[in-house]
C-alpha cells in the first residue's frame, strides 16, 4: 500500500485557489495603480537577510516573532519581519545612485511566527509605501492622501486613519513623570489596546506603573471628541505637529471625517519617531488594515547619512478578508469569458481558427483540450464560472454559424461565423467595466 504525505500546510500559512487569486489580483491591481499614480517607483528586497540586520530594530517582543537560522554555510540569517527594515538597508546601500527624497512602493511576503488569528498569519503580503530623505510633514500630509485614495479606489464606504505622534505621546508620558527608560515599555502595551482591551492594558501597565499614574493615563486615551476638541484638550504639550499634519492634509482636500486624532494609537516598533497611522475598516472585523509613521534614525544604523523617512505598510490579506466580509468581492470571476466546445477530430480546425480570432481581439477565451459530450464540456465551463460556450458542430460550420450558449440564463443565439468576435466583444468590454 502507498504511504502518502498527507497533503497539509503550515498552521497560520494558506494556499490560494483560482478565485481567491482573482480577488488578490484585482486589489492589487487597484493598490498598485494608485501608488504609481503618486510617483511611487517599485522596489525588492530579498526574503531572507543576515540576522544582524533584523534583529534589535523592532523591540523585545517583536524580536522572538523573528523566523531565524543557520543556512549550509553556518551564516545566521533571518526571514524578514517587515520591509522597512530591508529598505533602509537598501537605501543606505545605493543613495548616492537615487534620487532624493526617495519614493518607492514594495510588495512581497514577510514571515512573523505569531500565534495565527483571524487576519493574523505567519505568512502575509504587505504593500508598502516610503519617502525618505526629508523630514517635512508634507512627506506625512501625502502619505495620508495615498491611503486615502487606496481605499477610496477600492470602493469602502468607510474608513478612518487614526493618527497620533510619537513626540507628542513621549511628551505625555514624561508629564506623568514615567521614567524615560520605561517609556518604551509603555508604548508598547498601549500598542496592544485593540488586541486586549483597556483592561488587559491596565493590568500589563500595573506591572511597571502606579495606580495614580495609570489613572491619569486611562483618562488620556480615554478621550473623546473631534480632532479640534481633543488637540485643545492637550493644549501644556506641544501639538504644533498634529496641527500642521490636519493643515496640510486638509489642503491635500482629505475629509477630515477620514481621520481621527488618537492619543492612545502606540505603535509598537521602536524606530518610530513622529507621526504614526493606522487605518481601520468599520464593519469588519479584522482590525487594522494598514500602519506606519514616521522614523528619522532608522537608516543612520547602516550609514551616516541622515536620511529621515515615513511610510506604511497596507495589510494586503486582511484588506482582501474585509472586502470579502463586505461583499465587495462577489462579481470576481476567473480569467476565461469563452470556452470553445471541441467534439470531434473533424471539427478541430474550425474551433481552433474561432480561438485564435478570439484570443488576438484579446477576448479570453480557451478551447476544450480533448473531444468531449456537452455535458461534461459545459459542466467544466460552469465550474470555472465561464459566461460564454461557444458550440461548433459539423452543422454550424457547414451553415457558416457559430451557437452561443449563454451560462447566467441558460439561452442560446446562433449568430454568423463572421460576427463572432464584434458580438463578443461588446459583452466582454461591458463586463471588464
Amino acid at each position: 500500500m502507498n504511504q502518502y504525505i498527507e497533503p497539509e500546510v503550515l498552521k497560520g500559512t494558506r494556499d490560494f485557489l483560482p478565485l481567491d487569486m482573482a480577488k488578490r489580483d484585482f486589489v492589487m491591481k487597484h493598490i498598485t495603480s494608485v501608488f504609481r499614480s503618486f510617483g511611487y517607483d517599485s522596489v525588492q528586497t530579498p526574503a531572507i537577510e543576515y540576522a544582524k540586520t533584523i534583529l534589535g530594530k523592532y523591540g523585545e517582543d517583536s524580536d522572538k516573532l523573528i523566523y531565524r537560522f543557520k543556512d549550509n554555510g553556518g551564516r545566521d540569517i533571518a526571514l524578514r519581519y517587515d520591509q522597512t527594515v530591508p529598505f533602509a538597508r537598501l537605501v543606505a546601500a545605493n543613495f548616492q545612485n537615487l534620487p532624493i527624497p526617495f519614493k518607492r512602493y514594495q510588495v512581497g511576503n514577510v514571515w512573523r511566527g505569531d500565534r495565527p488569528a483571524k487576519g493574523r498569519y505567519r505568512e502575509f503580503c504587505q504593500c508598502d509605501i516610503d519617502i525618505i530623505g526629508t523630514k517635512n510633514l508634507l512627506a506625512e500630509a501625502e502619505i495620508a492622501k495615498v491611503v486615502y485614495s487606496v481605499l477610496a479606489r477600492l470602493g469602502f464606504p468607510k474608513f478612518v486613519i487614526k493618527f497620533n505622534s510619537r513626540r507628542f505621546l513621549n511628551s505625555v508620558l514624561s508629564d506623568l513623570k514615567i521614567a524615560e527608560e520605561k517609556q518604551v515599555a509603555v508604548i508598547r502595551i498601549l500598542d496592544k489596546f485593540d488586541r486586549i482591551g483597556l483592561e488587559g492594558v491596565e493590568i500589563e501597565l500595573n506591572k511597571i506603573l502606579s495606580k495614580e499614574t495609570i489613572s491619569a493615563l486611562r483618562r488620556i486615551i480615554n478621550l473623546e471628541g473631534s480632532n479640534s476638541e481633543k488637540i485643545n484638550s492637550f493644549k501644556k504639550y506641544d501639538t504644533a505637529e498634529i496641527l500642521q499634519f490636519l493643515q496640510l492634509t486638509k489642503s491635500l482636500e482629505i475629509p477630515e471625517c477620514n481621520l481621527q486624532f488618537t492619543p492612545s494609537l502606540a505603535r509598537g516598533l521602536d524606530y518610530y519617531t513622529g507621526i504614526t497611522f493606522e487605518v481601520f475598516i468599520p464593519g469588519a472585523d479584522i482590525g487594522a488594515v494598514c500602519a506606519g509613521g514616521r522614523y528619522d534614525n532608522l537608516c543612520e544604523l547602516f550609514t551616516s547619512e541622515n536620511l529621515s523617512g515615513v511610510g506604511v505598510a497596507f495589510g494586503f490579506d486582511r484588506i482582501v478578508i474585509a472586502m470579502e466580509q463586505l461583499g465587495m468581492l462577489k462579481k470576481i470571476r476567473l480569467s476565461s469569458r469563452v470556452l470553445i466546445t471541441y467534439f470531434e477530430a473533424a471539427t478541430l480546425p474550425a474551433s481552433l481558427e474561432v480561438f485564435n480570432e478570439l484570443t488576438s481581439e484579446k477576448i479570453s477565451a480557451e478551447i476544450y483540450f480533448e473531444p468531449a459530450p456537452l455535458k461534461k464540456q459545459l459542466k467544466y465551463a460552469d465550474k470555472k464560472g465561464i459566461p460564454f460556450v461557444i458550440f461548433l458542430g459539423e452543422e454550424e460550420i457547414r451553415k457558416q454559424q457559430v451557437k452561443i450558449k449563454f451560462m447566467d440564463t441558460g439561452k442560446e443565439k446562433v449568430i454568423p461565423r463572421d460576427q463572432i468576435s464584434i458580438y463578443l466583444k461588446c459583452f466582454y468590454e461591458q463586463t471588464e467595466k
